[in-house]
């Protein structure tokens, strides 16, 4: 019996919103009330997050109204208020256009196209990377909308950080990037959700790519057919780059030089692991398989700052890995460790 809790949801928007709230009604007023801690932590008030939700939320509304519809029918369920649901989902936004805070949180994904795998296969892989403030329940939502394609997504502790693949073959994971540019608009994390809407590849990119977004992430999105593109964005500007034919791994840093004014802070750990994680893809270039990724997110090298990462006692509020993924593009399923990857098992979620 698999550990990972799997959440069922088809229909409109607002019967999958109240469908995810029911199953979320426990967690998710404790992620909020960690969500408002972490905020006074860093001397924010409530009202002024709720304020900057409110206003977020608007934009939200005007421009993807399905995830909103779909946001306050899960905030409705789960008893919880929406402006609350929207804040938590918007902390990157939040820390930086209340007090210019860089947030310290990120991940790392790959990606292997076709000719890196051993059968041919078109693999993503993710470990994600969060904040003791992060409720760590991860789960899966396996989701049959009435009128777009069906999708089986990895999440966590009541954010649209949606990452997995549709039945059309679109698969999508990303991290955040600590960029300058930040404004009020569509909080990024909801974009995640827009790429799995998507029919076509160019769909998924310019789900991505929303012009009314507030802020920018970067998006690793790949086809069954073998595309893959990872495209770079922030709050105003974006960088595009097609992976090929070699394995390719993103961290938390720019890597497009055109942006790279625009980033800020210390990008040292986000390098150590981009780097390892580069080496590692590319010495198994051409046998990669499910195993050999989940064998990846558990590496330990350069330890605080490895691909699998422990809270460091010497660091204040330092990240930790909750949650390896591996998404297998060409068979629309999921492996999903509910924990740092080293010490839990890849439990495999089809999206059949």
């Amino acid at each position: 019996m698999s550990s990972v809790q799997v959440i069922e949801a088809s229909g409109s928007p607002a019967a999958i919103g109240e469908t995810i709230g029911r199953a979320l009604e426990v967690i998710l007023p404790e992620a909020i009330t960690r969500h408002r801690q972490e905020l006074a932590r860093r001397g924010i008030s409530w009202d002024l997050a709720l304020d900057l939700a409110r206003r977020l939320r608007d934009d939200l509304e005007g421009n993807l109204p399905k995830t909103a519809e779909e946001l306050a029918a899960l905030a409705r369920a789960a008893g919880v208020d929406v402006d609350a649901l929207v804040s938590l989902n918007a902390l990157q936004e939040t820390l930086f256009l209340a007090r210019r805070i860089r947030m310290e949180e990120g991940c790392t994904s790959l990606a292997v196209p076709a000719e890196a795998s051993n059968d041919g296969s078109v693999f993503l892989a993710h470990n994600e990377d969060a904040l003791p403030c992060r409720h760590e329940r991860v789960y899966v939502v396996r989701v049959r909308p009435a009128d777009e394609p069906a999708f089986v997504a990895f999440a966590y502790g009541g954010l649209f950080l949606y990452q997995g693949v549709n039945e059309v073959g679109i698969g999508s994971t990303g991290n955040a990037l600590q960029v300058t540019d930040i404004r009020i608009g569509v909080p990024k994390l909801f974009l995640y959700r827009e790429v799995l809407r998507a029919s076509t590849l160019a769909g998924a990119i310019q789900a991505a790519l929303l012009p009314e977004r507030a802020n920018g992430n970067n998006h690793l999105i790949a086809t069954a057919d073998g595309e893959i593109y990872d495209i770079e964005v922030t709050g105003r500007h974006y960088a595009l780059h097609y992976v090929g034919n070699e394995p390719f791994s993103h961290a938390n840093h720019v890597l497009a030089p055109d942006l790279r004014s625009l980033e800020e802070g210390d990008t040292l750990d986000s390098q150590l692991r981009r780097n390892r994680a580069q080496r590692l893809l590319t010495l198994a270039a051409g046998q990669h398989t499910v195993e050999t990724l989940q064998a990846l997110l558990r590496d330990h090298a350069n330890q605080p700052n490895a691909l699998c990462k422990h809270l460091d006692p010497a660091a204040d509020h330092a990240s930790r890995t909750i949650a390896g993924l591996v998404i297998d593009v060409t068979r629309r399923e999921l492996w999903v460790a509910p924990g740092a990857p080293c010490r839990v098992a890849f439990e495999r979620i089809p999206l059949a």
